[in-house]
């Protein structure tokens, strides 16, 4: 996932006029073979950041995309997402025309300057993991260039969920037993706020395209729906009936669902994220413990704790497609979008598994440390992150070569990951 940003842009009037009234944004995928995906969001800056831009984009290969956007305004700020195979390839460039249909040539941008580059980094690149420790009440910050722990965050107590919404540069832990979610600053890694979720908020997921947040809340059976602007509670979702325990939740930001996994009762619930309304429940295996999304390829990935697979669930027509073998107790898989692999850490065999998403078999396996639960991906640098829970670490596995290159000491028992690439 590429993310790039105009950043703020000044359009104030001159002699009445503003100098940009349209912003023309052209996509150019250069790749011959592959497609690639592009979230446009455009936002009025006043005193409050407005959402008035929200454009979903297919790129096929060789293809080029102008679109044209509204910019009447004093203030504004474009963010581009791009995702898929053909992301390195596709570039963005974004011009301010007049009233005239003229190029405003100070407010011209290329997609290598929107954000920049940091000598040898990546453009656009945060490269930040976050990682809940469950039995230190904190959250450690790495840096993913240096792999050095950069900040230690106090949160709630026992936090075992972590997302980020890379747009907002927002990170949320579910804090199991303070029923709450710390809401983190990523610039100044500091906790914005606490918001009240539901009886045991133990996993937590986000939709980057409308900004909300969800709870899975392990002990009332619910699921907290939190607006990212204002961190409210905008309503709460009973997913399934009985004691289902939805102990995972992830989200297909390019479709607007959502999915949670309902361990005692052996289903996956599928949430409409227009309406927060429950579609469908699909039968998994036994005991589903956490769950990835892969958005690009809209497949859904469902650790199945007691029956040692995982469910592979086409999010198109909410069926399983198969069902496959890895390791023993199998706990939170990691998707990385860009190579289209899964990495699924199985607790009892001290290692990962690492699934094809092309074959849904298992490529390989890597040895990690002592009780693995956690996986996440960063697709820019194609580095995985594992969470080690007694061994108070996280592994870092090269996605190229398939093996541990690292292995960075965090908080007591670390518990899951989240990326901002």
């Amino acid at each position: 996932m590429a993310i790039l940003s105009t950043g703020p842009i000044e359009n104030n009037e001159v002699s009445g006029v503003r100098p940009t009234v349209q912003v023309t944004v052209k996509i150019d995928n250069r790749d011959a073979v592959n497609q690639s995906a592009i979230l446009i969001q455009g936002y009025n800056l006043t005193l409050t950041r407005t959402l008035y831009v929200s454009e979903l984009i297919t790129v096929s290969p060789d293809e080029v995309i102008t679109r044209n956007y509204f910019a009447n305004l004093d203030a504004y700020e474009f963010v581009f997402t791009t995702e898929g195979l053909a992301e390195l390839q596709t570039e963005t460039s974004v011009w301010g025309k007049d009233s005239a249909g003229q190029l405003v040539t100070a407010h011209r941008l290329v997609s290598a300057e929107l954000l920049g580059a940091e000598e040898g980094g990546v453009t656009g690149s945060v490269n930040r993991i976050y990682v809940a420790n469950f039995n230190s009440n904190d959250v450690s910050v790495i840096n993913g260039t240096t792999s050095a722990v950069i900040a230690v965050i106090p949160v709630g107590v026992n936090p075992a969920g972590v997302a980020v919404n890379p747009l907002t540069n927002r990170v949320y832990v579910a804090n199991l037993n303070s029923d709450n979610v710390s809401v983190i600053d990523g610039v100044t890694n500091t906790v914005l706020a606490t918001v009240p979720a539901g009886d045991g908020a133990g996993g937590v997921a986000v939709n980057t395209a409308t900004n909300a947040i969800y709870v899975a809340n392990f002990n009332d059976n619910t699921v907290t729906v939190i607006d990212g602007l204002t961190n409210t509670v905008v309503t709460t979702i009973i997913p399934a009936g009985g004691s289902p325990f939805p102990t995972g939740i992830g989200v297909n930001s390019l479709t607007n669902t959502i999915y949670v996994a309902e361990f005692n009762s052996d289903i996956v619930t599928v949430i409409d994220g227009a309406t927060n309304t429950v579609i469908i429940q699909i039968p998994v295996q036994v005991n589903p413990f956490r769950l990835g999304v892969d958005p690009l390829t809209n497949r859904i990935y469902v650790a199945n704790f007691t029956s040692n697979t995982v469910s592979v669930i086409d999010g198109a027509t909410n069926t399983v497609i198969t069902n496959v073998p890895v390791g023993t107790t199998p706990a939170e898989p990691g998707v990385n979008i860009s190579t289209n692999a899964i990495y699924v850490p199985n607790r009892d065999d001290d290692n990962v598994s690492v699934i094809g998403g092309l074959t849904n078999t298992v490529i390989t396996t890597i040895p990690v440390g002592n009780n693995p639960n956690g996986a996440g991906a960063n697709p820019l640098t194609n580095r995985i992150y594992i969470t080690n829970q007694d061994d108070n670490t996280v592994s870092v596995i090269d996605g190229v070569t398939q093996a541990v290159i690292s292995v960075i000491p965090v908080g007591a028992r670390p518990f899951s990951v989240g990326v901002n690439p």
